[in-house]
């Protein structure tokens, strides 16, 4: 019969976990639930590596992708870059926050709904989400970002961000007779899904912009294959931050469910393309 954990005064306790690596201590916060109290609330910040232990690359191709772990020899616990503890070998990394990776399945296309994991590569723990929802609006296509801020809260969310496609299903009409193409972009009302590690499904949440919108949905087409990739996202201070599609950021407020655009200098750098810097 395995023993109870030795009781300990909450101040002799934390002053023991503190000592502890920051993988360490994320793993004792499974011994009981005063251990995970402690954690939670005197040592969430010593979770946070103060080193980079590697970097993470993907690599994109035409129809194929994928991620490589890219790192210094040490004499520290062994990340394992290539993901093999997961249930399905060929997958790539999409988006990362706070140590915590969020991959999905790399199928060239071949499966319909790529299964996504949310993955810490140091613990080798992760979860599958649940299959993403369809868009509001037929024919918009989704990007993925993780948000994480361990020293509030072990759990995250990720918000799924509609995109606009480089052509809308239009049923046999032409873009000059589209209505969709009309439309303001992103909308005053922004409805997205968002999926919390807390309540484990996907949840509608609305944001009310602030200020002008980016354009219109004919203004956001592109024709770049390679689009998707190039759209990353920082969660700071509350906030996430979306390089979006052509020329403007998204700053969303997660506290008032607000947002404003922000947009950016580009340069034309051929017909129908811009790079934003």
């Amino acid at each position: 019969m395995a023993s109870e954990p030795v009781a300990l005064l909450d101040d002799a306790l934390a002053e023991v976990l503190r000592r502890l690596a920051p993988h360490v201590l994320a793993e004792a916060r499974q011994v009981c639930k005063a251990w995970r109290d402690a954690v939670d609330n005197r040592l969430r910040g010593s979770m946070l590596s103060r080193s980079v232990r590697g970097i993470f690359i993907t690599f994109t191709a035409w129809h194929f992708s994928f991620s490589e772990f890219f790192s210094r020899p040490s004499r520290g616990p062994a990340i394992d870059g290539g993901l093999y503890f997961l249930p399905y070998m060929d997958v790539k990394v999409t988006d990362h926050c706070e140590g915590l990776l969020l991959c999905r399945e790399s199928s060239d296309g071949a499966l319909p709904h790529p299964r996504e994991y949310v993955v810490n590569p140091a613990t080798r723990r992760w979860a599958r989400l649940p299959k993403r929802p369809l868009p509001h609006m037929p024919g918009l296509e989704y990007t993925a970002h993780l948000v994480l801020e361990p020293a509030v809260s072990p759990h995250y969310q990720v918000f799924l961000i509609p995109r606009v496609p480089w052509r809308l299903p239009a049923d046999g009409e032409s873009d000059d007779d589209n209505p969709l193409l009309k439309l303001e972009w992103p909308s005053l009302s922004y409805l997205i899904h968002v999926f919390s590690s807390v309540t484990q499904r996907w949840d509608e949440t609305t944001f009310l912009r602030e200020g002008e919108a980016a354009g219109i949905i004919a203004d956001m087409q592109s024709n770049w294959w390679y689009d998707q990739p190039l759209y990353r996202a920082v969660y700071w201070q509350n906030a996430l931050y979306i390089h979006c599609q052509h020329n403007y950021l998204m700053r969303m407020t997660l506290s008032d469910h607000t947002y404003i655009v922000i947009k950016l200098p580009c340069a034309k750098i051929k017909k129908k393309t811009t790079m934003c810097r």
